[in-house]
């Protein structure tokens, strides 16, 4: 492989941007560095090489979100990797000069609104040029992704039913302020039926029985997940509804906010509810948790599938959700730089890269189990 640069991390000193650098590093891919403040991005960077145990072949560039700044940063590049969120509310400009720079983008959103957003502006600019615009291309909700896939092979089915469940999850701080601002909006937590979008409660728990566990769990739609939007204008595809049962000690606190929220900011115009969301947040995060264990954090992704004539199911282990989400956004950014790129424009990990194949890479990597 080329040693050129051509991989570029926006908001690098994040949790998870520190976890897609070591990735990349295993992987003996250079990379720029990138967000706004070098102190961050230099204390970050020595954490990924203690990790590494060795050198990282990495350079620090400090820019703002803004296009006019990252814009020659990215011109250098063939790959973006945004990890800054909440997405809705700061990501723009860099799918804007990721386009303009004619750079595949890639990001770690959960955001259903954003994922739906950036697809109705940007998905055909992006394949009109050859390029991947690859948001969610993280644990939620490329594995859910890569999952249904699985499912979809057996012929008939035209339903998917899915429910992401993790132990001992640790939600990042920049993780805390994007579920907020997604399980408290009262009027977009989409699913699919009939192919049309439609909403689900913000303020209602669903008792779900995960296979393996005797004592049932409560889920939440958790945003709505990306899943819905991926199979939107999918002809194999007419209802997919996704569940997430993250913890029960998170459900009651989570509906205590949703409730507040209810009562207290449903009401204020956009700006002042992502102000609410924000704050509440703030209050909620308790620092930065330490690197996801495959032996702590397991997860276990179900997902059903059902047509006229048939039924079946795929379950399937995906351990260490934030650190699958770094490996997964350091392969895909390989597979780029290879030429292994299977679909341009707006697509799910699943589809821009081969469902079996990205299986196949992490079954190996110790992350996930394979179908039978």
């Amino acid at each position: 492989m080329t040693q050129e640069r051509k991989v570029l991390i926006y908001g690098g000193s994040g949790y998870t941007g520190k976890l897609i650098a070591e990735c990349l590093a295993q992987r003996g891919i250079p990379f720029y560095f990138a967000g706004r403040t070098r102190a961050r991005l230099e204390t970050a960077l020595e954490v990924v090489r203690q990790r590494h145990g060795g050198p990282v072949d990495a350079e620090i560039v400090v820019a703002s979100n803004t296009v006019d700044e990252l814009e020659p940063l990215f011109k250098k590049v063939d790959v973006v990797i945004n990890v800054a969120g909440p997405f809705m509310q700061v990501a723009w400009p860099v799918v804007e000069a990721a386009l303009a720079s004619n750079c595949h983008y890639l990001d770690t959103t959960g955001e259903q609104d954003w994922v739906i957003a950036i697809a109705d502006k940007f998905g055909q600019a992006f394949a009109a040029k050859g390029l991947l615009l690859c948001p969610a291309n993280s644990y939620m909700w490329a594995a859910g992704a890569l999952a249904a896939e699985v499912v979809l092979e057996t012929e008939g089915v035209d339903s998917i039913d899915l429910l992401y469940q993790i132990d001992n999850g640790l939600p990042s701080e920049a993780s805390t302020k994007s579920f907020l601002r997604m399980v408290c909006n009262d009027v977009s937590q989409y699913y699919l039926e009939q192919g049309e979008y439609k909403a689900w409660p913000n303020d209602k728990a669903f008792d779900v029985h995960v296979p393996y566990r005797a004592a049932r769990m409560r889920a939440l739609p958790w945003g709505g997940a990306c899943e819905p939007v991926w199979f939107k204008n999918d002809p194999r595809v007419r209802n997919c509804k996704v569940l997430t049962a993250i913890g029960e000690h998170l459900v009651d606190p989570i509906l205590g906010a949703i409730d507040a929220f209810n009562k207290q900011a449903a009401h204020l115009p956009p700006e002042g509810r992502e102000a609410w969301t924000n704050a509440v947040g703030d209050q909620m995060a308790t620092g930065e948790p330490p690197k996801d264990s495959v032996d702590v954090q397991r997860s276990v992704i179900v997902c059903g599938g059902q047509g006229r004539q048939v039924t079946t199911q795929f379950v399937m282990n995906l351990s260490a959700p934030y650190s699958w989400t770094g490996e997964i956004g350091a392969e895909a950014a390989e597979r780029l730089l290879k030429g292994r790129l299977k679909k341009v424009g707006f697509q799910s990990a699943a589809q821009a890269f081969g469902h079996r194949e990205l299986l196949s890479a992490f079954h190996q990597l110790g992350y996930c189990s394979l179908p039978h």
